[in-house]
């Protein structure tokens, strides 16, 4: 799922070419750490390509305008389309650039709704002022916490014994899919994204007597992201024997390790710090919504057409079933007739006969057929309803043997029983949430 031919030139930014990359990397390093998400985000994309980035910059970059765009082409984005979802960064002392991004309406559609990816909580306070007027804006919040000194880590003792059916390793593809079921955002990320990123970049597991356990892998934008654990293995200190182990791993490859924590997750504020991390700033996932907005119609049609169509479903099943009992029922009727016809056929027959024994007899047996009509009426007719034929005399007068009488006391065998039985730059933080 790649992304379209990316747009080569909005109102107020132009898209970078490959050879230009390494010059917008040397910007951002020189705005660390404020910069270090989207930084580590390109220097993820240049040395892995796990994904297609697009990145863009104002015109008059960087002297002029210092303002860089990113539209990550991983994430699945709410409405399926390339540039809803960005993220964004500027010089602290350079807000006033924002208004380019307010101003653009070829790159951006602002009469839809707009997400700004995990970007400095700065950035999105000014894209809130400039937006004011126009609609709401919902914001969920992440703190950037990075790890200075990584090589330290490793020298981080937990608190639990050695244990030998508890290993820290990393992880292989076949476990992608069970990782992405259980991913919390997995409604914003594809399957394919846990594959790529295991075959790529670091990604470590614990395992318990050779079950995952837990699990955290690194990000298209760089960060750690995505610890979990299984909750028959939880409160065993496997997530910190797994953040150790990943961001040594992280570091060896040339990355700055880093997570995004949510500021209520004392959890985990408290495991990183324990490993060395430090809080840098905050960040802010946004959701821009004109007053406006209101979901395409379509939309809605769909869901009331599926409505629509199970009901006539359901009328038609009913609607058989009613013609089922309705056949059944003139089924039974016939045979009613059909038993009275021949009852005169035989009285006729017997009115003939020297021997009222015969007729008792026969009359014997014409109940034990319509008594087995009345229980197997359903799909039985043809065996039931079998008219008796005009014998002669001494025919029906042999009926008065035992053998004969066994004979004509058939049963009928029944039917068999039909058994009806029936978070796109997402889940960057690490309990699961967008980057």
């Amino acid at each position: 799922m790649e992304c379209p031919e990316a747009v080569e030139r909005g109102r107020n930014f132009r898209l970078l070419t490959a050879e230009e990359l390494p010059k917008l990397l040397d910007f951002l390093t020189g705005y660390l750490p404020e910069s270090l998400k989207f930084q580590q985000t390109l220097l993820t994309y240049m040395q892995e390509r796990v994904w297609e980035f697009h990145f863009y910059v104002a015109d008059g970059w960087p002297e002029v305008a210092p303002i860089c765009l990113h539209f990550p082409g991983m994430t699945l984005s709410p409405h399926g389309l390339q540039y809803e979802s960005v993220g964004v960064f500027c010089p602290g002392d350079r807000l006033d650039l924002l208004r380019l991004l307010r101003e653009e309406d070829v790159l951006l559609d602002w009469s839809r709704p707009l997400y700004i990816n995990f970007t400095h909580c700065d950035i999105v306070d000014e894209l809130v002022r400039l937006y004011k007027d126009t609609g709401t804006v919902e914001r969920v919040l992440g703190d950037i916490w990075a790890c200075e000194e990584p090589e330290k880590t490793i020298q981080v003792e937990d608190d639990l014994p050695a244990n030998p059916d508890v290993q820290v390793g990393p992880l292989s593809a076949e476990h992608a899919e069970g990782i992405h079921e259980l991913y919390p955002a997995n409604d914003m990320e594809c399957h394919e994204l846990f594959l790529r990123l295991i075959r790529t970049l670091p990604a470590a597991g614990v395992f318990d007597k050779g079950s995952l356990a837990a699990w955290m892998v690194q990000s298209y934008y760089g960060a750690m992201f995505s610890m979990q654990t299984k909750p028959e293995y939880r409160r065993k200190g496997y997530g910190t024997r797994l953040a150790r182990y990943l961001t040594k791993r992280v570091a060896d490859k040339g990355y700055n390790p880093f997570v995004v924590i949510r500021p209520e997750n004392e959890a985990s504020q408290s495991l990183y710090r324990k490993l060395g991390f430090k809080k840098l700033y905050q960040t802010v996932r946004a959701t821009f919504t004109p007053f406006s907005w209101q979901e395409p119609e379509e939309e809605a049609s769909c869901i009331l057409r599926d409505n629509l169509e199970n009901a006539v479903r359901q009328l038609k099943v009913e609607q058989r079933v009613i013609e089922a009992l309705k056949v059944n029922e003139d089924t039974t009727v016939t045979a009613d007739l059909d038993s009275k016809d021949d009852n005169e056929g035989e009285d006729a027959i017997r009115g003939t006969s020297d021997s009222p024994e015969d007729a008792d007899v026969v009359a014997e047996n014409d109940d034990g057929i319509i008594a087995e009509n009345g229980l197997q009426g359903y799909g039985r007719e043809e065996e039931n309803l079998e008219p008796i034929e005009e014998q002669p005399e001494d025919r029906i007068n042999g009926l008065d043997s035992p053998e004969k009488e066994a004979t004509n006391e058939r049963g009928v065998e029944s039917s068999p029983e039909v058994e009806d039985s029936n978070e796109g730059d997402g889940g960057t933080e690490t309990n699961g949430g967008g980057n």
